[in-house]
């Protein structure tokens, strides 16, 4: 079973499936997506950045983040267990109770370790905390099927219906990726579709929600997100090609 290292945990998320959730974020994708806004969760080793714009040169550099005085230097990938993120959701168990909320897994890409992240909802689902997963689909289709007595809600990344545009824009195939999305509307999956909206890439897609309308998607479970470049600074700190289009 590969296990992946952890990139970070969100408390008091609200943008990551219903209610007031904890997120856990895993480090590991196999996608290479040009907009990628996270480009520290593909590898899924730990990585060094050293943000130059907050090094003030001191000269007393130990590749230890916790002594940096500027925080200049961060480690992306730190080992965590299940039981250890298993007590770190339930910390926040009556904001869930109150609010209908719950645990989501994002990544990276979760299902890059479907097994582990198997182990983690089925324990999570023990405490009977909501469990949603933040995913590309992009996994062998028994990968679902094994994850979907244990998923409370699916929040599936649908980048565009054409395979030729996908494979450039992401470096794989969307084949697999259509037939587990349809495999979860066949099983009357809980979902909300997120479809990225890049100027001058993506935001004139009608191919895309044609498909997702032809599935049986309706368009109250698809939800646009906003693309903002921001994350130049992480490309440049971790010394590794900008590919993210600049907004317009």
């Amino acid at each position: 079973m590969k296990i992946p290292l952890m990139l970070d945990t969100k408390r008091m998320a609200i943008h990551d499936g219903p209610g007031i959730r904890t997120t856990f974020f895993v480090k590991g994708c196999p996608l290479h997506c040009v907009w990628c806004h996270n480009p520290e969760s593909i590898k899924p080793e730990a990585q060094w950045a050293r943000f130059q714009h907050l090094c003030q040169q001191c000269a007393k550099c130990t590749m230890d983040e916790a002594t940096c005085p500027t925080r200049a230097l961060k480690l992306y990938g730190k080992p965590w267990t299940i039981d250890d993120l298993v007590k770190k959701a339930l910390e926040d168990k009556p904001f869930y109770d109150r609010t209908g909320g719950g645990v989501t897994l994002s990544g990276g890409e979760p299902l890059f370790f479907w097994e582990w992240a198997y182990e983690l909802f089925a324990a999570l689902k023990k405490e009977r905390l909501h469990t949603c997963l933040d995913t590309s689909l992009y996994a062998p289709p028994a990968t679902i099927e094994k994850l979907l007595p244990v998923t409370d809600m699916w929040l599936p990344d649908f980048k565009c219906d054409d395979d030729s545009m996908h494979q450039k824009f992401t470096g794989v195939s969307n084949s697999i990726i259509k037939k587990n999305l349809e495999r979860l509307v066949a099983a009357k999956a809980k979902l909300e579709v997120r479809c990225l909206v890049v100027p001058g890439l993506t935001e004139d897609m009608p191919a895309r929600y044609a498909y997702l309308d032809s599935i049986g998607i309706s368009r109250k479970d698809v939800v646009e997100l906003e693309y903002f470049d921001y994350a130049r600074s992480k490309y440049k700190a971790l010394g590794i090609p900008d590919t993210m289009p600049r907004c317009l």
